[in-house]
């Protein structure tokens, strides 16, 4: 997991942080909400995919936690949402929910129509998850993915909700 973070840290944080700093939002505190909701958001996005990157090769499960629940390789080549691949999976999105919840208060500290970017974005990697869960973490027969009827839903609710609503979302 340590270098899955790693990965993230390389990739998508610093998306993030040049944007904050193009807005003249740069401070340290707010750069480390930034970087939690950027990876969870590369998290939600490699658990909607698990098993389209493992048509390509890749699997950024991590090992030890693929060892700690006991989820084979023989389990991801057969694509199998048995028992020990869904605690797999619930322990994943948790963990994501969590990074998440970490980042919840930077579109309010952030504000304007940067703020209500970051609101959307984090509510739909959210959707991600619950999509996940939903479907008893079953990732292989139908790829969660978001609807125009949910952007619809999630451009709605990024709209209204209230400072402190992302935070109530993500727990």
């Amino acid at each position: 997991f340590d270098a899955l973070l790693g990965y993230c840290r390389l990739s998508a944080c610093p998306v993030s942080r040049t944007v904050l700093h193009l807005a003249g939002r740069d401070e340290e505190a707010l750069m480390i909400q930034s970087d939690a909701l950027c990876t969870a958001l590369q998290l939600a996005n490699f658990w909607q995919d698990v098993g389209l990157d493992l048509d390509k090769g890749r699997c950024y499960l991590p090992r030890e936690d693929s060892l700690r629940f006991r989820c084979t390789d023989a389990t991801l080549k057969a694509r199998r949402t048995d028992p020990a691949f869904v605690e797999l999976m619930r322990f994943q999105v948790a963990r994501t929910r969590a990074l998440f919840a970490r980042g919840a208060h930077l579109p309010a500290q952030v504000g304007g129509r940067l703020g209500f970017e970051l609101r959307l974005v984090a509510l739909g990697g959210l959707k991600i998850l619950e999509k996940i869960e939903r479907a008893g973490y079953d990732v292989f027969t139908l790829r969660p993915s978001l609807s125009a009827a949910d952007w619809g839903r999630l451009l709605m609710r990024a709209a209204f909700l209230a400072d402190g609503g992302l935070a109530r979302a993500a727990s």
